[in-house]
């Protein structure tokens, strides 16, 4: 108890207000800035030990920082009050001790702070934060519109699949409609040439046949006959049209066959067929080209017969032998275009073919005199050749008797055009230019004539123009391929 009076006393030490020599105003001044420091100084630590309580979610570092904080300023504030107190009594150790313990708490603070700085300014300003939450909130915004614009692709997209989806099925049901009862199978297979899948099924083909491979499902010899076809496609990665002949039941089937490679130029992973039977109509084909060929064997005898007519009649009639021969020569023109007729199931005939038809039997072996010269591949009609027989007959004849073909130095030449190159917006346009024999107008105007000049342009619906000139004959043409009907009226 002595010590503590004593340590309270502190006898030999005057009060601070001695040096003030008591006088009232400085005494106020002192005391009255003192005290309010001090209460400042102790609101302090109070707001910052509330606003540890509210801010649960601060880390240590930063609560231990705050707490050191508020123990240095409460030791600020408890200097000024012993400010206060030493003014009247003179407790300097008790003053000097609270003054060492601010020092202390002061340097372990500074101590704490200086290492912590980079991390405490690292932690955004007010505006930082504020910048960084609009921002935020430019993202989730945009964030929300990105999942509203999918969600409307998605919409679309669902809507499109399902449009996709009913075509596919619209169109599975036409293609089973079109093809039930019909000759058209349809089927798929692997790069294995095993069966995948496959749409009406018609012999040798059977639903049994999936998951199976030519070799297996069809009968000995077909699978033969169609590996290196579809090896090929695969191979080749490019679509294939072709006829087949196939076993079926002991009897040979023909059917067409259109082969796609499917999964990829690069590396097709199989192959997608198309197949039609059509071997009643390889049969009836037959039948017609049968018929065709009695009608042309037929056509000849009535060829025949109308000669011998034309003898008999030329021979009762005393007529000159000339006539009959020459009339016999026209029939035969007529039966070298039916000739090539025939070939083709009289759907037509290539006019190089014609025309080579009806020169070959006049020409020398060599053929040096003449020259052929056109595009291939231009057909004309079976009317349309048989006019043209006659009138490349006429001509033909007329240059082994008068013209170029009856000179040892004379030329014929015989070209055609077709499409754009034809002359006078007709299909087909065709000369016949001779060179080296003189060709005088003749007197009279014979058959041969009459046809070149008017009957032929008028039957094929074109025009013909016949020159006689100081180096032979030329005589131009422009026709249709076939002949137009004329109107019904």
């Amino acid at each position: 108890m002595n010590a503590l009076s004593s340590y309270l006393s502190a006898p030999g030490f005057l009060p601070h207000g001695y040096c003030l020599l008591w006088r009232p105003d400085l005494l106020a001044l002192h005391a009255g800035s003192d005290v309010i420091i001090a209460a400042a100084y102790f609101s302090i630590p109070l707001a910052i030990l509330a606003f540890l309580r509210r801010r649960v979610d601060l880390v240590a570092e930063h609560r231990l920082i705050a707490l050191l904080f508020s123990t240095f300023i409460l030791g600020c504030g408890l200097t000024h009050v012993m400010g206060v107190v030493v003014l009247w009594r003179p407790l300097y150790l008790l003053d000097g001790q609270i003054k060492a313990f601010t020092a202390l708490v002061s340097i372990i603070t500074a101590f704490a702070l200086w290492p912590m700085l980079p991390r405490l300014l690292a932690i955004p300003s007010p505006g930082q934060l504020a910048a960084a939450n609009a921002k935020l909130v430019e993202e989730v915004a945009a964030k929300n519109r990105a999942v509203e614009e999918l969600r409307a692709i998605r919409a679309g997209l669902e809507s499109e699949v399902r449009r996709r989806v009913a075509q596919a099925e619209a169109l599975a049901k036409r293609l089973e409609i079109a093809t039930e009862g019909s000759l058209v199978t349809v089927f798929e297979q692997d790069a294995d040439l095993r069966y995948t899948w496959m749409h009406n099924p018609r012999p040798p083909l059977g639903e049994a046949a999936l998951g199976q491979t030519d070799s297996e499902a069809l009968e000995p010899g077909a699978a033969e006959a169609l590996a290196p076809i579809k090896r090929q496609v695969l191979s080749s990665g490019e679509r294939l049209r072709t006829e087949v002949a196939l076993p079926v039941g002991g009897r040979e089937h023909h059917f067409a066959m259109t082969l796609t490679p499917v999964g990829g130029e690069a590396e097709p992973r199989g192959l997608l067929v198309a197949s039609i039977d059509i071997t009643e109509q390889k049969r009836q084909e037959e039948r017609q080209a049968v018929i065709a060929r009695e009608l042309a064997h037929r056509a000849k005898n009535v060829l025949a017969l109308v000669e011998g007519i034309a003898r008999q009649t030329a021979k009762s009639e005393n007529l000159p032998p000339s006539v009959v021969a020459n009339f016999s020569k026209r029939l035969a023109a007529l039966g070298r275009a039916q000739d090539l007729l025939v070939h083709t199931d009289w759907e037509g005939i290539e006019l190089g073919d014609l025309i080579r038809a009806q020169l070959t039997p006049l020409l020398p072996r060599d053929g040096r005199q003449v020259v052929i010269e056109g595009p291939p591949g231009v057909l004309v009609s079976a009317e349309v050749g048989q006019y043209l027989s006659l009138a490349l007959h006429e001509l033909a004849t007329n240059a082994f008797k008068y013209g170029a073909l009856g000179q040892a130095d004379g030329r014929l030449e015989v070209r055609w055009r077709a499409g754009r190159d034809a002359p006078d917006g007709y299909e087909i346009g065709l000369e016949w230019i001779e060179h080296g024999g003189a060709a005088p107008m003749p007197e009279r105007k014979g058959f041969g004539r009459l046809l070149l000049e008017t009957i032929l342009p008028r039957a094929l619906q074109g025009w013909a123009r016949l020159e006689f000139g100081p180096e032979g004959v030329i005589w131009r043409s422009g026709f249709d391929r076939r002949v137009a009907k004329p109107a019904a009226g």
